[in-house]
């Protein structure tokens, strides 16, 4: 056995691989799909006990893709339709899921078809670094600290924790180092959506919105019945006028702390593949920044409260929700944003406005900045209709490293930037752009990610650009 000493302390060479996959997420799936494919050996290391972060554990099981996303993320909807015998990614740009059934599927296609090797309930502790590179990784797990050897590292933990540990340079939050606020989604079960559309339909004041949305999140309730009906997204939004009317006619029934958490976002949902299951997306952390456990830890004890408020107002005032209970909190926080290694390029709110397209470009995208203010409001500015840019693939190597990649919301931009670019089928997309350069360049004998063939890369990612 091969061992590889640190301050003194020695750790055994447990696994020497081509590429090494440092959270399992939605970035994580879409490198791990990649790259095993390409024939490169492949370890995933995720600390969770199953694939998809957000997706499933999050429980943000709504995916926007975008139509001229034909990556991963395409792949799984229609496999996902396939398993479902449903046909929801007609819906796109979003398409919403199952997160247990996702979860069958992702092991099938990482593990079973594409032939990563994944160890759960395992996360990178230390790095070792030399001249630039990363020579090993310090895993820790049931099995205690081992070593791994890969020739490509890339980090799709989300928070940068493997290239933080490696010393690189990140950025946190805006200019008063806030990120945008995070939200714990939760699912409510036995809901009547159909007393619900019937209610809309003739309470107009059930209908009002005074949030900022999307234009495609105002639908009318004959048209959300339509799209239950044939298996297509529907949204229900945002319901503070009517709360504002019950919170005068009962004014003891919530504190002024419930009320502050129900009319900070209002009570968005949407309906789900099982019938009577909806996916509650309306909760808020102020002052988040990210980088910090105990943060991180009050944060999710403060999201499970707000679930049970706006739980509360929804089983005593929304029609249809009278005998609804809650199915399951995330396990995971939706966090927007933490830190973001700094690449060779860092990714800007320009670049998203002014639709910039690189020669060098790696994934394309449609959304425009959707920033969750520290306090009410969410700061959303859409792009005109087939409008779209790219991201440079110097955006997704770091800086100072010659081996080390990162993808989804840990890659190289400015905080207004990356709100526009870390949705869920995104970040598949730039896990699989960084996972086959890596394969590449193991292929091609080089070692340095600069090396890589940038028009042989972007031949093969032709189906996101």
């Amino acid at each position: 056995m091969e061992y590889v000493t640190i301050k003194n302390k020695q750790y055994a060479v447990k696994y020497d691989v081509d590429v090494l996959v440092a959270g399992g997420g939605s970035a994580g799936v879409g490198a791990a799909i990649s790259a095993a494919r390409m024939g490169a050996k492949t370890l995933v290391v995720e600390r969770m006990f199953y694939l998809g972060g957000m997706l499933t554990g999050g429980l943000m099981s709504k995916i926007a893709v975008a139509p001229l996303n034909h990556g991963v993320a395409e792949e799984i909807m229609m496999r996902l339709d396939e398993y479902q015998h449903s046909r929801y990614l007609e819906s796109r740009p979003e398409v919403p899921t199952d997160p247990e059934v996702t979860k069958l599927l992702l092991d099938k296609m990482v593990i079973e078809e594409a032939g990563a090797e994944v160890l759960f309930g395992t996360s990178v502790s230390s790095v070792i670094v030399d001249d630039r590179k990363i020579q090993y990784a310090i895993i820790n797990s049931l099995d205690g600290e081992e070593a791994v050897r890969a020739k490509f590292f890339i980090d799709c933990t989300g928070d940068g924790q493997l290239a933080f540990s490696a010393g690189a340079e990140h950025m946190v939050g805006n200019e008063e180092g806030y990120s945008s606020s995070p939200t714990l989604m939760f699912r409510v079960a036995n809901c009547n959506l159909d007393d619900t559309i019937n209610a809309m339909s003739f309470n107009p004041k059930l209908r009002e919105s005074e949030s900022n949305t999307y234009s495609n999140h105002l639908i009318p309730p004959y048209k959300n019945r339509e799209n239950i009906e044939k298996d297509l997204y529907a949204h229900f939004a945002d319901f503070i006028p009517y709360a504002r009317e019950r919170f005068e006619q009962y004014p003891d029934l919530f504190s002024e702390w419930e009320k502050e958490v129900i009319l900070q976002r209002g009570v968005l949902f949407m309906n789900q593949p099982q019938p009577g299951h909806v996916l509650v997306n309306c909760t808020r952390i102020k002052s988040f920044k990210g980088n910090d456990n105990k943060e991180l830890s009050a944060a999710m004890v403060e999201g499970r409260k707000q679930c049970e408020c706006i739980f509360k107002f929804m089983k005593r005032f929304i029609p249809g929700f009278e005998h609804s209970y809650i199915m399951d909190t995330g396990s995971l926080l939706g966090i927007r944003e933490s830190r973001r290694i700094k690449g060779d390029y860092v990714f800007t709110q320009e670049d998203v406005e002014s639709a910039a397209k690189y020669e060098d470009g790696i994934v394309a995208n449609h959304g425009g900045v959707e920033i969750h203010n520290n306090g009410r409001g969410t700061d959303i500015r859409e792009l005109g209709k087939g409008v779209y840019y790219t991201v440079p693939y110097r955006s997704i190597i770091a800086k100072d490293f010659d081996n080390l990649f990162m993808a989804g919301r840990c890659f190289s931009a400015s905080h207004p930037a990356l709100s526009a670019a870390r949705n869920i089928a995104y970040c598949m997309s730039l896990g699989s752009a960084a996972a086959t350069a890596a394969a590449l360049l193991v292929k091609s004998g080089k070692q340095n990610v600069r090396e890589v063939n940038l028009e042989e890369l972007k031949s093969l990612l032709k189906n996101q650009l």
